[in-house]
């Protein structure tokens, strides 16, 4: 894993960070991930190559949890959100996936919470599942994540370890404006002890785009991948400050001014949510326009760290996406001094 946008010394917006600026300075919540690599060159549907995978977010405690959700562009296929914007809950974990994977992790999940004896045989289950394409350089329709692989993302999630982000999980074959995407995250801490956390798979953008704290990141016009199709994004969000659902629907919303500060424009083909939920067991709420900047700094910063720490990756037929260098970061964040 390359650094996070604070290992090169970059700090982003005014507020504090947790202590590990990631979603697990939100006390209990967990992240798993299992990452699909197999095979080079042409692309042979049903045999690869893979650049695919699954990642999960385990709220703290027991759900149902406060939640809320809200589409920026509509153009994904997700499972589960309906019943959460009815609602105002959560019920299951957050999963992450490539498109064609949604109902593979569904079922996987199903047969995780039966085998534990964690269901009522006369009641459904709302497991949400979100997506974003990879098919630029995986066999999307090879199909390759099945319930096993949702097995040790879940099992992953347990046993935690070290924080990683990038080209993991759901993010391995994802792309990020021109340049290889993946999974980031970060934090704020609030003034109330509470925390509000981003966790982020990228999938979208243009590298013409892409702003760092407001600088343009390219000076000079970077080549399109022409059968590279519009991306999508999936945010998720997480405290521990008591909001309830109608209070996270706000904050969800403010989600996309942080992913604007990026540069990203939601292209129509561009599938870009947000799901927001609170494990906190008190009321530990700050003020509102605390919380709307947290959620626009720690979205922001973890849209920057999937970029800063993902790594090249060579897919299907000769397909490939690099990383954004890393002394491209430094240089507009040198520019960023200069104009200040």
């Amino acid at each position: 894993m390359r650094p996070t946008l604070r290992d090169l010394g970059i700090v982003l917006g005014r507020l504090p960070a947790g202590a590990s600026n990631s979603l697990l300075d939100v006390p209990g919540t967990r992240l798993g991930h299992v990452s699909l690599r197999q095979g080079e060159g042409a692309l042979v549907v049903g045999q690869g190559p893979v650049r695919t995978g699954v990642s999960v977010i385990v709220p703290a405690g027991a759900g149902p949890w406060p939640a809320a959700c809200h589409v920026i562009n509509g153009y994904g296929k997700s499972l589960g959100l309906l019943q959460v914007q009815e609602l105002g809950t959560l019920e299951s974990p957050l999963f992450m996936t490539n498109t064609l994977a949604v109902g593979a992790v569904q079922q996987g999940y199903l047969a995780w919470l039966r085998e534990r004896g964690a269901f009522s045989p006369s009641q459904s289950f709302n497991v949400v599942v979100t997506e974003c394409n990879d098919g630029y350089l995986n066999d999307l329709w090879g199909l390759h994540v099945g319930p096993e692989h949702v097995r040790a993302a879940l099992r992953n999630a347990e046993t935690g370890g070290p924080l990683c982000q990038g080209s993991v999980g759901a993010g391995t074959g994802m792309g990020g404006f021109g340049h290889k995407g993946g999974m980031g995250t970060a934090s704020r801490q609030l003034s109330t002890g509470a925390v509000m956390a981003a966790a982020v798979l990228v999938n979208c953008g243009r590298a013409e785009e892409l702003r760092l704290d407001g600088a343009a990141l390219f000076e000079m016009p970077q080549p399109r991948h022409r059968d590279l199709p519009d991306g999508s994004i999936i945010i998720a969000l997480m405290a521990n400050a008591g909001f309830s659902s109608f209070e996270l629907g706000r904050l969800a919303r403010r989600a996309t001014h942080g992913l604007a500060r990026t540069g990203a424009i939601s292209a129509p083909g561009s599938g870009d949510l947000v799901l927001a939920w609170d494990s906190g067991d008190g009321d530990r709420r700050p003020e509102l326009e605390e919380a709307f900047l947290a959620v626009v700094e720690s979205v922001e910063e973890a849209i920057w760290n999937a970029l800063a720490t993902a790594e090249n990756c060579a897919g299907r037929d000769g397909h490939r996406l690099d990383a954004v260098p890393t002394d491209a970061i430094l240089a507009a964040a040198e520019r960023l001094k200069g104009q200040g």
